[in-house]
């Protein structure tokens, strides 16, 4: 790398910020959650946050995802996953080394498509860059690449991606498509947000399907040093 990082702590997640001094003399300083800035700087995101902060979420709901399918019949060359959230293609990466062939991916900023398409070529078959709600391709694409796999790694709550929202992309999967998604453990329950209610009702929910996995785990550290629990949740829809 031709910069320094210096990790500045919060109160929570989302005041976490950077100084990131570069070679040429100037200074940068951000918050983490700015993905923007992040993925702009090469290298940023996978030293900082799967490096030093010891980022599972990505690791983990793959290895879920694929062994819930082997266990249902499903090898992972035919999982065919759209990447929800996809950032610069961490999560992407951990389901291609774990055989999976098929991934498109979505993101809410350009910046996260440009770092994925500059860091890791050729991984994603597409990448769309907007809120689901508002692409209306994204239908044809699930059924264009046979998508039946859904992953999202930790861009549930937050303010990122709503419950409906996601309800409505998991109505367009084909029945016995997969699901694998990772939130923060006080999001994960009934009353704690949008998707802990929408989880609580998930099986008996039109659309909806089985619960398979909820496991809680260290999703990274603090820059405090302190554990932040997610829960990784599995489900299935119902086979036709």
């Amino acid at each position: 790398m031709d910069y320094e990082v210096e990790l500045q702590p919060g109160r929570d997640q989302t005041e976490e910020s950077l100084v990131v001094r570069h070679a040429d003399g100037t200074t940068d300083e951000f918050r983490l959650h700015e993905y923007e800035r992040v993925y702009a700087i090469a290298g940023l995101y996978e030293e900082v946050v799967q490096r030093r902060l010891l980022s599972a979420s990505a690791t983990i709901l793959a290895e879920r995802l694929v062994a819930c399918a082997a266990e249902g019949g499903t090898a992972a060359a035919d999982l065919a996953v759209f990447d929800l959230g996809a950032g610069n293609g961490v999560s992407g990466e951990e389901l291609r080394a774990r055989g999976v062939g098929t991934i498109v991916a979505s993101d809410g900023i350009p910046e996260a498509r440009a770092a994925a398409r500059r860091d890791r070529p050729g991984l994603y078959a597409e990448y769309l860059v907007g809120d689901t709600d508002d692409l209306a391709q994204v239908p044809e694409l699930i059924r264009e690449h046979g998508l039946n796999a859904l992953v999202c790694a930790g861009a549930l709550g937050l303010g990122h991606i709503s419950a409906d929202s996601f309800h409505r992309l998991w109505t367009a999967f084909p029945p016995g498509a997969w699901f694998s998604v990772s939130l923060h453990e006080d999001l994960a329950v009934p009353g704690g947000s949008d998707f802990g209610d929408y989880l609580a009702g998930f099986e008996e929910r039109a659309g909806g399907g089985e619960i398979l996995v909820r496991e809680p785990f260290r999703h990274r550290l603090t820059m405090a040093g302190e554990p932040i629990t997610y829960v990784a949740v599995v489900a299935r829809k119902p086979a036709a």
